[in-house]
Parts: C-alpha cells; sequence; structure tokens
C-alpha cells in the first residue's frame, strides 16, 4: 500500500481498488473508504497514485483508452469534491 500524510497529519493508504482513509498517524482505524466512484467503474480499472493537486489529496484512476481521471478528495472526510479527465 501506498501512503500519502496530508498537512493536517490524515494518513491516505492505496490499493489499485480502494483508498483507505486515517485520522492521523496513531490511528489504526480507517474511517473512510474509497472505492472507484460508481460513475467511473465502467472505465477506470484502478487507482494508481496519490498526489496533492490545488491542496488537496488527488487520486489518479487509471482509464481503459488513452486517459485517465484524477478524483479531489475532501481532506477531512475523504469524500469526492471533484473530478477531471487528462490524457
Amino acid at each position: 500500500m501506498k501512503e500519502l500524510v496530508t498537512q493536517t497529519g490524515m494518513i491516505i493508504k492505496y490499493r489499485k481498488t480502494e483508498i483507505v482513509f486515517f485520522s492521523d498517524s496513531q490511528s489504526a482505524v480507517p474511517f473512510s473508504v474509497l472505492e472507484i466512484p460508481a460513475e467511473f467503474s465502467s472505465m477506470a480499472v484502478a487507482f494508481y497514485d496519490l498526489i496533492v493537486e490545488h491542496d488537496h489529496p488527488t487520486a489518479l484512476l487509471g482509464c481503459q483508452g488513452n486517459y485517465d481521471i484524477a478524483v479531489q478528495l475532501d481532506e477531512k472526510t475523504g469524500t469526492m469534491i471533484g473530478w477531471h479527465w487528462f490524457r
């Protein structure tokens, strides 16, 4: 599992099919799991990286074809707050 620590100390870990959020480094219990959003499930095949984009954790989804999707996440709740396509 790859790990990203945000400015507020939240830890995000990801696998190919899900991203798990932890409140801080002392927490062993995840508080939120993000699976590939339903609207992308027919085209996205896996989460392949986590980055910080415009000060928000962003999950990159690998898609079928020659494009990908970046899903921006709320840093406190782990919910999707936006997305965009890129090649």
